[in-house]
């Protein structure tokens, strides 16, 4: 019914909806990231310290490919984190780097998919269903 196009273009639409509606209720975090340490957790220098980032509602596949693509996008840049929760002395969040939601990046690149737990990004059902469609990422190794 809907292109591909149109597809992507809706679910980044509702998602970017949903991580502004996500950032009201947490608090937002500026700061570089330093360390990667797997492909949906890194460690950002923040006012002095260091915090440890996972990304919410996301799980990767393939550790060593999402941890690289994840790299590619965020190593040694400035990023963006909106507070979800704390959890094991992590700090659970959407991840923004240059306007641009990783998350959902990673998705659509076939490195990670989202996980239900956190329903605003059930909006990115879109993007993980054109990326094993296009054979990206991990998909093309099926």
């Amino acid at each position: 019914m809907f292109s591909k196009l149109s597809r992507w273009f809706l679910g980044a639409l509702l998602l970017q909806f949903a991580v502004g509606l996500q950032a009201a209720h947490g608090q937002e975090y500026v700061g570089k990231v330093d360390h990667i340490y797997d492909g949906q957790t890194v460690r950002i220098f923040y006012r002095g310290g260091q915090i440890r980032v996972r990304l919410a509602a996301l799980e990767t596949r393939d550790s060593q490919k999402a941890k690289q693509a994840l790299a590619e996008l965020v190593a040694g840049k400035t990023v963006r984190v909106r507070e979800v929760r704390w959890e094991d002395g992590f700090l659970v969040g959407f991840l923004m780097v240059d306007n641009k939601d990783v998350g959902a990046e990673l998705v659509r690149a076939g490195q990670a998919h989202f996980t239900a737990a956190y329903m605003p990004y059930a909006d990115m059902q879109p993007l993980r269903e054109d990326a094993p469609a296009g054979e990206l990422g991990t998909w093309a190794q099926r």
